[in-house]
């Protein structure tokens, strides 16, 4: 573990499936000296996600910008280092693994969307559960980490859709034009000037979403970066998303994200 990292949460578990070895799960916090990572270099395949933090990932041949959701794989030989661009402490997970020569498609690096972040921390959080026990349940942590894997490979697998279809991105445009507090998919089907059954319909078709899964997916977007990097109280968070009661925003948010606000909040905030 290299001095510029504080790990939050290590599993040293091996994990080896047809064509996959996983060595090593790190969630790792820079230390607050830290502005840029010493040029490094593995034998291994990493996969790093970003839970927090901004700045670059520099390897041999690109510069990758970096925020909350980026993920990146590099491969075992390819020198590179992060350079911190914002005062807050990144928070990083590794993933260390060999794999067979050949058994390798997709992407390079991407995004995470808002609902696939909840599903890594909610399985994070349950992680830290199974680590924090007097006697490991061994395969209950194998199988949270090959959910996470999983995750990942799921992300980095080519697509016939690249791109938001026409409908999906009239949805989202009219979200990001709506105060959150006054969401709700009708008045998203007015502003677009059809019927909310006519523009579900359209909607699955393109993405297998509804309005009211995507302004959900806002909604649990904008919840959880509040709860990861302000102090404002849980009521108030959920008043800022529309949801003025507090044990409805409470239940609502461990529905989807498996914890409640103040756990989630304590699990994931930097100290």
């Amino acid at each position: 573990m290299p001095e510029e990292l504080q790990p939050v949460l290590l599993e040293d578990y091996e994990i080896t499936t047809p064509g996959f070895h996983l060595r090593r799960l790190a969630l790792n916090q820079h230390m607050p000296r830290v502005e840029r990572l010493s040029e490094h270099v593995h034998d291994f395949y990493q996969m790093l996600l970003y839970l927090r933090g901004h700045g670059t990932q520099q390897t041999a041949n690109r510069s990758l910008p970096v925020e909350r959701g980026t993920w990146l794989v590099i491969p075992p030989g390819c020198r590179h280092r992060f350079t911190k661009e914002q005062t807050i402490r990144p928070v990083c997970l590794a993933i260390d693994f060999d794999r067979e020569p050949g058994n390798h498609r997709g992407k390079q690096d991407g995004k995470l969307n808002a609902s696939q972040l909840a599903s890594i921390e909610k399985w994070l959080v349950a992680l830290n559960e199974e680590e924090s026990r007097g006697e490991k349940q061994l395969l209950n942590i194998a199988a949270l980490i090959l959910r996470i894997v999983a995750l990942f490979e799921t992300a980095s697998a080519p697509s016939e859709r690249n791109a938001s279809g026409p409908v999906e991105e009239s949805v989202r445009s009219a979200i990001a034009r709506s105060p959150l507090e006054a969401l709700s998919p009708h008045q998203i089907s007015r502003e677009i000037g059809v019927s909310l059954d006519h523009l579900n319909r359209k909607l699955r078709e393109e993405c297998g979403m509804t309005v009211g899964s995507q302004i959900r997916k806002v909604r649990l977007q904008r919840a959880s970066q509040l709860l990861r990097s302000t102090r404002l109280s849980i009521s108030e968070i959920g008043s800022e998303i529309g949801l003025d009661d507090q044990n409805y925003f409470a239940r609502w948010f461990r529905k989807y994200t498996g914890q409640t606000p103040s756990r989630w909040r304590e699990a994931m905030q930097s100290e």
